[in-house]
Order: C-alpha cells, then structure tokens, then sequence
C-alpha cells in the first residue's frame, strides 16, 4: 500500500512530500514513516480519500483498477487536452511577444498556472504576424526580381 501511496503523492505534489503531508494534515515525519513502512492502517486511508476524493478506494485498498475514480479520468484529460490547445493556439505568436508576455506563456507551458492574455494582446499579435509576413513577401518578391533582372542581362561572349 506504501507503493500506491508514493504513486498519490507523485500524481498530487510531484513528488514533495513534505508538501503533500500538508495537504493531507499530516507532519512530513508521519508521511515518511507510512512511506517506508510496511501496510498501514485505515486512518491514513480514510485521510487520503477524504482529501483527495478522486482517488480510487479500492485501488489505494486493494491495489485494482485505475488510480484516479472515471469521472475524474476524463476530467483530467479534458483538462490536458484544453491546456495543450491553449498553448498550441498561442505558440503562432511566440515571435512577436514582449519578453513579459513570453515568461507569462512559459510558466504556462511548466503548468504553473494558466495563461490569460487580452484580445488586445491577440489583436496586437495578430498584426505583428501579418506585418511580418508581409515583409517575408516583399523580400522574397524583390529576391525574385533581382534574380529575373541578373537572369535576362547579356553576357560577353569571347
């Protein structure tokens, strides 16, 4: 049962334990010693699952099943699903954002928190895309004509 609880305290604190005890209302020490201990009893059960109600009983009891109850399954992978469109949808943007705005989009890439920026801000970038795409055409438009004009000029001949 130790190995499920280690398995909880990845999937809740990314592994600190000592932030994850807090969580539950135990001291680090308590948690160490139900962590490196063999079975424990139904006290600490009962804590988890009260306050972690996602987590499967039978699984943290008995070992069968998924960690996580379905409901909360799916709430967690619409949740990933939603957080991976929000970066997709931003990551267009990324060379024309303010350096604030780029260490805003990074913490929300580490998961830190969620990213909110203002349909301003998506206006703005927006243009900063089309006037740099329009400068990529004009380059290339002018790339061509130097090339038409160096093609089309005679050569001496010896």
């Amino acid at each position: 049962m130790n190995k499920r609880l280690r398995e909880i305290v990845n999937y809740k604190t990314r592994g600190k334990q000592k932030e994850f005890a807090e969580l539950i209302g135990w001291t680090p020490q308590y948690l160490a010693k139900l962590l490196h201990g063999s079975d424990f009893g139904l006290k600490p059960v009962l804590s988890v699952l009260k306050a972690l109600p996602e987590i499967n009983a039978r699984w943290l009891l008995l070992g069968e099943g998924q960690m996580l109850t379905g409901g909360d399954m799916g709430d967690l992978y619409r949740g990933t699903l939603n957080h991976i469109q929000a970066v997709l949808d931003l990551e267009r943007f990324i060379p024309v954002m303010s350096a604030d705005e780029l260490l805003e989009y990074r913490e929300m890439i580490a998961g830190h928190k969620t990213a909110w920026f203002d349909p301003q801000a998506r206006s703005k970038w927006i243009e900063l895309s089309a006037e740099r795409a329009q400068e990529v055409i004009n380059r290339v438009n002018e790339a061509e004509r130097k090339s038409d004009e160096l093609c089309k000029r005679k050569t001496a001949r010896k």
